[in-house]
């Protein structure tokens, strides 16, 4: 399917599939009934959504120069997510999409020292290519008896970002537990430099070397959390780097490609993306080398994997075998959840978050 063949029907089935997905991560229902209506082609869905962004943006800066701190935060974090979800799986023209990308990083940026707690951004030296960008949050409350909180690294799947985990991280502050989003190879800002990759978890063992020694952060008591293609992402690196106490999976496949097998056609599209190729032939070359087979024994963590029985993207009995294959590893399963469970939101998410906070405070 080509771009020019992307019309109104293929729009429409595009907010059906996403729409939940919008709703959690704040964006507002009336602007989406509005885009929805307005939006005829796939060609206009980008700057349709940076448009409404921008509206937010200057809400931003009203209630800013206002002194209103809460609502510059709450403004700036929306603006950021409509530019996001204008960018985030959409390549027709890459030009635009890299404005409304790096528009979405700047606006995220503007909200950071609003938000409660505050995020810094945190650059991490890798060698042969850009840094790696994150956003550390700390809260001020830690949980009982520890003097620190505990770290969650937090990673996205093929079309998120670190400015979409604003929501998953938030459940964790609440318990007393600091958390880090970042890009890895292939992901948003990371992405401009460093394509996808088979060796996404030397990056995040990076990261995590970067993080000892953190002010207000026991990085000795450390989990990892990642969503759909992070939720392979995340035991892969728990399988490789043995300082994670603690792991959880989300909708995440045992074995990633080969990416021309998928049905999906964002699926498809984002491989090719985070590949930097137009080939499936090359993206497969890469998303074949990406499975736990090999590694999944050195997942001696324990290991959370969640799945929804109704995941049209990544197969259930994928997830499944991740649990089943851990030497520690459990499953949380819902027969009604879709792709990383966006219907079951109020089930999981407390659901995990209690479950990681319990293994990182008993962790020795």
């Amino acid at each position: 399917m080509t771009d020019d063949d992307r019309g109104r029907e293929f729009v429409e089935d595009r907010f059906d599939r996403w729409w939940t997905r919008f709703l959690a991560k704040g964006l507002d229902r009336y602007d989406l009934q509005n885009l929805r209506a307005e939006i005829e082609t796939w060609d206009e869905w980008c700057d349709a959504f940076a448009a409404v962004g921008e509206d937010h943006a200057e809400l931003g800066h009203e209630a800013e120069a206002a002194g209103n701190s809460t609502s510059a935060g709450e403004h700036f974090l929306r603006a950021s997510m409509y530019c996001h979800f204008g960018s985030f799986a959409w390549f027709a023209d890459e030009s635009r999409r890299e404005q409304a990308h790096r528009r979405a990083v700047e606006l995220w940026g503007k909200a950071a020292p609003h938000l409660d707690p505050p995020a810094e951004r945190i650059e991490v030296p890798f060698p042969g290519g850009s840094d790696i960008p994150g956003y550390l949050r700390v809260p001020d409350a830690t949980p009982d008896g520890l003097d620190e909180s505990p770290l969650v690294l937090v990673l996205s799947g093929l079309d998120s970002t670190k400015e979409e985990q604003h929501t998953r991280a938030s459940d964790f502050h609440a318990r007393g537990i600091a958390t880090l989003a970042v890009d890895g190879p292939g992901q948003g800002e990371m992405w401009y430099d460093r394509p996808m990759t088979p060796d996404y978890h030397e990056a995040i063992s990076a990261v995590v070397d970067h993080m000892q020694g953190t002010d207000g952060v026991d990085a000795t008591r450390l989990g990892i959390y990642g969503v759909s293609i992070g939720g392979f992402y995340a035991p892969h690196v728990a399988a490789n780097d043995d300082r994670f106490d603690a792991c959880v999976g989300l909708a995440g496949p045992f074995s990633v490609g080969p990416a021309s097998l998928y049905s999906s056609v964002s699926m498809r599209d984002g491989f090719l993306h985070a590949c930097h190729t137009d080939s499936f032939v090359e993206a497969d070359e890469i998303t074949e080398q990406m499975t736990l087979r090999g590694d999944i024994e050195n997942l001696t963590a324990p290991a959370l994997m969640i799945a929804g029985g109704n995941d049209t993207v990544v197969p259930p009995e994928q997830t499944r075998r991740i649990a089943e294959r851990a030497p520690n590893g459990e499953l949380l399963y819902y027969p009604d959840g879709d792709h990383v469970c966006k219907n079951r939101v109020t089930r999981y998410r407390p659901r995990a978050a209690d479950w990681m906070r319990e293994h990182l405070v008993a962790a020795d």
